[in-house]
């Protein structure tokens, strides 16, 4: 009948699209069960009319473009969004399950006091507005003692 529709351990699921399509054109998105689209509309009624919901809440079109939103997936990977972009001042704006954490203001890697990068394995990387910089040691060190010298995302040599 034209009807489609995605579940995750028992609850409307899907990360890349909605989780419910009927036959008549409407769309909706669903994560862990809960209305959600951070990037447009949860609803898309086949009649051109939209709605915009933030875990099960209905809010306007500039609410969901201005409103900080944190997104646990199914995996447990956590990200910090604003206005569409990784975005969070105050930690890292994606924590992995298996403990990687990413530091990002407005979608591009960056932070002043830390590496921006940060592995459980110990693999670190200093970024600042998305390019590999570091002034005061390497911008990326290996677990295995492999280090790699940036600024302003241009490699280079190591000073002595």
């Amino acid at each position: 009948d034209g009807y489609k529709a995605w579940y995750l351990n028992g609850l409307r699921h899907k990360e890349d699209g909605p989780a419910i399509e009927y036959a008549s054109g409407t769309k909706a998105w669903y994560l862990n069960g809960k209305l959600h689209r951070e990037d447009g509309p949860a609803l898309e009624w086949f009649n051109g009319y939209k709605e915009w919901w933030l875990n099960d809440e209905k809010v306007t079109e500039e609410e969901v473009m201005n409103k900080p939103i944190i997104i646990e997936m199914s995996d447990g990977t956590k990200t910090w969004w604003l206005n569409g972009k990784r975005h969070r001042e105050d930690g890292p704006a994606i924590e992995w399950l298996d403990g990687n954490k990413e530091w990002y203001l407005n979608d591009k890697l960056h932070r002043e006091d830390g590496p921006a990068v940060e592995w459980p394995d110990g693999y670190k990387a200093w970024y600042l507005n998305g390019l590999r910089h570091r002034e005061d040691g390497p911008a990326i060190e290996w677990p295995d003692g492999t280090n790699s010298w940036f600024l302003n995302g241009k490699k280079i040599k190591r000073k002595e």
